[in-house]
């Protein structure tokens, strides 16, 4: 996916100069910290086609796998960066070891348990995995496939998520709280449909809230937001579609829809589903 050079984009404001002098805004530096971010999400980027090598896998269950990991996620109280980056070394994980059916849920476990000392102050033990399996797997098993997880993937675990990108975009967006809620549950949701592997974490934020925005009633995409995205509006339309239609699939039953359909979320899945259901849409247009 081809970026908006900056030089086409005009007109566009220096949001970051009012932070200029805070050290915890890092202003000065911020440019350089999200185009470094964007050159290292192509290097973590998994196979989209690794199921295609795995015999025992299906796409199918490597999305029960994701929906069961975002309960568990939910139920330890973790931060979202931990679910993306847990997601993001499973895929990646498959991408190179031919796995097992039995060993799938393992992969998971291990995968969440990695992501949480990574992003986490203070990160379940391992016996709370073990817990939250039922015992399926003993300290061992999971510390033995912590080494061997790591070593496939070389240790590298920098992968800036979603969630990284839309806190940039936000400003942008004046921190709107509604359209930030809606775009984060419109994030989740492809963590759960293989068929957004090949899109950058960066796009699809963007697309996630531009998407939000045009549910809520705010059709623009300003210049603004393109350039704090990186993405202009035609360019977020392929994500932006198959949002739409994966939205149009029922999806009540998943954890991620029960999860965004409370107050803490704003009722944001209600809110995505009812706007389906009343808008019926086909191809999202640009202005």
């Amino acid at each position: 996916m081809k970026r908006p050079k900056r030089e086409e984009l005009l007109g566009w404001d220096d949001l970051d100069a009012e932070d200029e002098g805070d050290p915890l805004m890092v202003s000065e530096y911020v440019a350089d910290i999200f185009n470094y971010m964007q050159t290292l999400e192509n290097e973590t980027m998994p196979d989209p086609r690794y199921m295609e090598t795995q015999r025992e896998l299906a796409w199918k269950m490597r999305s029960v796998l994701v929906d069961w990991l975002a309960e568990v996620h939910n139920k330890f109280k973790l931060l979202p960066e931990t679910l993306f980056l847990a997601v993001n070394l499973i895929d990646r994980f498959l991408s190179s070891r031919g796995v097992s059916l039995v060993k799938l849920q393992l992969v998971g476990v291990t995968a969440l348990f990695i992501a949480a000392k990574y992003e986490e102050v203070m990160a379940p033990s391992v016996q709370n995995f073990i817990y939250m399996t039922d015992g399926g797997f003993t300290d061992k098993e999971i510390l033995k496939a912590e080494r061997y997880m790591l070593q496939a993937l070389s240790f590298k675990l920098c992968y800036p998520s979603p969630m990284n990108f839309l806190r940039r975009i936000s400003k942008a967006d004046n921190y709107d709280i509604h359209s930030r809620t809606v775009a984060k549950y419109l994030m989740e949701v492809p963590l759960l449909d293989h068929n957004f592997l090949p899109y950058q974490p960066s796009l699809i934020s963007a697309a996630a809230l531009c998407l939000a925005r045009k549910m809520m009633g705010h059709e623009d995409w300003t210049v603004n937001l393109a350039h704090y995205s990186g993405y202009t509006e035609p360019q977020l339309l392929p994500c932006m579609e198959l949002m739409v239609e994966v939205l149009k699939k029922p999806s009540e039953d998943t954890f991620i829809f029960k999860k965004y359909s409370t107050k803490r979320f704003m009722k944001a899945s209600i809110f995505v589903r009812e706007w389906i259901h009343q808008h019926l849409m086909g191809p999202v247009h640009s202005n």
